[in-house]
């Protein structure tokens, strides 16, 4: 079957993409899309550029900017903070190697090549997910009829000796830590916040974008539906979590209770007793909403008052009180399976793979309690 006229001036190609091509001042264009509407979608935008003079011919668009009209379209499909750094990784490292490159001329041997020397500069996963990305924005010029295949096709991913998940995990406390750090936190503005985290395991941006209408009292749960993230513009926002299972309910003890009964004690002191469901539950000063690199900074200055007083505990970030939770969680028995949706993983391999230098010990003391009659 080859092509098949769909509507006055559409063509249904035997890759099952639709064609649409079409004449403006004696020069022939063409744009390609997964459906009709999306073809035509497309169409009327490439007429709006030409008319504006913005249009540039797939024999002279250069690999820059491609990835211009690449990131306008996805605007709106994937989150702020992904575009973020799908941003920074083109900004820093493909945009000043490939980016004045017509992408007609590109060739493996040049993707090669960029990919060995910026594996002479960074770390074998930063180089397999700029050349991934890389991939994605040709595969899409593929898709767009500017090249019948990608230069990037059968460039292999570099080997990596990285250590495992469970051998890099972020920063566990040791129970002593955790007890010394936690006293000196008490003085400091966040530390129910800090409590929070640790009695949890959410993530700061989680916790940060927590309201008061997400303390389920009747039901002795906190709701979890929203987190604080970056958008593309670096500027932050309230949105939704990583992932669907990141919208989850985690259980009330009580020494969450307690947490939260005191930071609403707290914020009586500066509100009143008018404090709204809508309002966060923790707020910056001036009712400023919080960061994650305000909670960092706050770390670094409870971990500078104990160097002071000859306590000397490596340095670490909000994360590492998630981590600490879920290390203390399987150490005293929890489930990993129930670990698994309290954190918000997508997958029960994720947390055995980020936790499993917990199992160990614990292996031995269950298979000690295994009796089993021969």
């Amino acid at each position: 079957m080859g092509k098949r006229t769909v509507a006055s001036g559409y063509r249904q190609r035997r890759d099952g993409k639709y064609e649409s091509r079409f004449t403006i001042n004696g020069k022939r264009y063409s744009v390609y899309a997964d459906t009709l509407k999306e073809c035509r979608e497309k169409e009327s935008a490439a007429r709006a550029r030409i008319q504006a003079g913005q249009f540039v011919d797939k024999w002279n668009i250069t690999l820059d900017r491609y990835y211009g009209e690449w990131r306008e379209a996805r605007k709106g499909t994937v989150k702020g903070s992904t575009a973020l750094n799908v941003d920074s990784r083109y900004k820093n490292h493909i945009g000043p190697a490939l980016g004045h490159r017509k992408i007609i001329e590109l060739e493996k041997r040049e993707i090669v090549r960029f990919q060995k020397e910026l594996a002479q500069k960074q770390k074998s996963t930063t180089v397999n997910v700029t050349i991934v990305q890389l991939k994605c924005i040709l595969n899409a010029a593929v898709e767009d009829g500017i090249i019948a295949k990608s230069p990037a096709d059968g460039v292999k991913p570099l080997k990596t000796d990285e250590k495992a998940a469970s051998e890099t995990y972020h920063r566990a406390l040791t129970e002593e830590e955790q007890e010394q750090f936690m006293q000196y936190a008490r003085k400091e503005w966040f530390y129910e916040l800090l409590a929070l985290l640790l009695c949890t395991g959410m993530r700061i941006g989680e916790a940060t974008a927590l309201t008061w209408q997400d303390i389920d009292y009747i039901n002795s749960v906190i709701h979890v539906t929203k987190t604080i993230s970056r958008k593309q513009d670096g500027s932050y926002t309230v949105g939704t979590p990583k992932s669907k299972a990141g919208i989850r309910d985690i259980p009330v003890n009580e020494s969450i209770r307690e947490i939260l009964k005191s930071q609403k004690g707290k914020q009586g002191y500066i509100h009143g007793d008018v404090i709204g469901l809508q309002d966060r539950v923790f707020e910056g000063f001036g009712g400023k909403m919080v960061y994650n690199g305000t909670v960092n900074k706050a770390i670094g200055n409870i971990l500078e008052r104990m160097r002071a007083d000859g306590i000397n505990i490596g340095h670490f970030s909000a994360h590492a009180l998630r981590d600490t939770f879920a290390t203390r969680y399987i150490e005293q028995g929890g489930s990993p399976q129930v670990l698994k949706t309290i954190l918000g993983h997508s997958s029960l391999a994720m947390t055995m793979d980020l936790y499993s230098h917990v199992l160990p010990n614990r292996k031995k003391e269950e298979m000690d309690n295994i009796r089993i009659a021969f």
